[in-house]
Formats: structure tokens, sequence, C-alpha cells
């Protein structure tokens, strides 16, 4: 039985530049694909804002109101 992958020296160079080729366009897309996308931005609108129950320099108004 023949051997289908005995290959001469010239067609063993041929398989190896078509695979450093083609393995050299998927990085070079993978590349650019990665660098095209803008990096995620952290926006506030997003997140729910704390309201605080009681600001400094505020007089409590329940005291304000128990008072007689």
């Amino acid at each position: 039985m023949r051997n289908i992958f005995a290959l001469t020296k010239r067609e063993q160079r041929i398989v190896i530049l078509v695979l450093v080729a083609l393995l050299a366009a998927a990085l070079a897309k993978h590349h650019l694909d990665s660098r095209s996308q803008p990096p995620p931005t952290k926006s506030t609108s997003t997140l729910p804002t704390a309201t605080p129950s009681h600001l400094p320099g505020e007089e409590d108004q329940t005291a304000a109101d128990d008072s007689p």
C-alpha cells in the first residue's frame, strides 16, 4: 500500500508555507478584531445610586417635630 503522506521536500515546504500563512492570517484577524472593539466603559448611569437618609450638616427633622 502506498503511503499518502510520503511527500517530496518541495511538497513538504509548500504544506509548511500554507500552514504558516493560514496561522498568520488567523492571528492577524484575531488581533484586528480585538483591537477594533473599544474596551468596556464603566458607566455610573446603570448602577443604582444610594441616597443618604441623613446628610451631614442637616438637623434631624424627626427630633425637631417631637419637641413641644
